[in-house]
């Protein structure tokens, strides 16, 4: 594909060759792959006229047959309650339009723009350090609003983050999986904050200004439980150190 740099979760690698066909009684007309990991596959597809992706979840052998049903569907119902509390909330997630929960499948809006990962890989030295602090504190503040309206995202990477459009300020989240609700803790958050600057670490070389900038527009959003959600992501960095020394 010539545009796999603007594909919803796409980096150049996860790209594989897909015949086009249309799945009987379901209604979509299934184009290519864009992403296979190991819980899932995403695919684009055009249904009822619309550009769309459609993901689905995988069946694991090595579980029993009625965990793995629970937990397929679990998930499944985990990512669209997610996505529609963070709309709900304020924040650019894929809209649902379509779900088959007998196939674990799950038609969605196709968001048109890089991801975040591909967006950082492709900043020019004399820009990095100045975009990504402004990209730390559009996250930060992202992030706080759905942390002060009760919602984990659970698996934050520069991977389920879209720049809708290839737009800076139109943020998207995926990948909601993962996600949980209800009156969350400090413990929590600082756990949600720790697992995304872990990712950008291992991913990204000097991504001081980005954490910098992902702090700030944290404590904007979520000012009022700032002070508790920073002390407990101090705790957990501690752990992790800790952890790391013994191996």
């Amino acid at each position: 594909m010539t545009d796999a740099p603007e594909d919803i979760i796409v980096d150049e690698e996860d790209e594989m060759d897909f015949e086009t066909s249309t799945e009987e009684g379901f209604g979509y007309e299934v184009n290519e792959i864009i992403f296979q990991g190991a819980e899932a596959k995403v695919t684009k597809c055009t249904w009822l006229g619309k550009q769309c992706i459609i993901k689905e979840r995988f069946s694991k052998g090595y579980r029993h047959p009625t965990l793995d049903t629970r937990l397929n569907k679990a998930r499944t119902k985990q990512e669209i309650r997610g996505m529609h509390k963070a709309r709900e909330l304020g924040i650019i997630v894929p809209a649902v339009y379509f779900v088959d929960a007998d196939k674990n499948q799950v038609i969605m809006e196709y968001i048109q723009g890089p991801t975040a990962k591909y967006w950082i890989s492709n900043l020019k030295p004399e820009e990095y350090d100045a975009k990504m602090h402004e990209f730390g504190q559009i996250l930060g503040e992202n992030l706080g609003k759905l942390h002060r309206g009760g919602l984990i995202h659970g698996d934050l990477t520069t991977s389920n983050l879209i720049l809708k459009n290839g737009v800076l300020e139109r943020l998207a989240f995926i990948d909601f999986g993962l996600s949980s609700q209800g009156k969350v803790t400090p413990e929590e958050k600082g756990v949600d904050l720790y697992v995304l600057e872990r990712a950008v670490i291992s991913t990204h070389e000097n991504s001081k200004a980005l954490l910098a900038g992902l702090m700030e527009g944290y404590k904007k959003a979520d000012g009022k439980q700032f002070i508790a959600v920073q002390k407990k992501l101090d705790e957990i960095r501690l752990r992790g150190r800790k952890r790391d020394m013994i191996g």
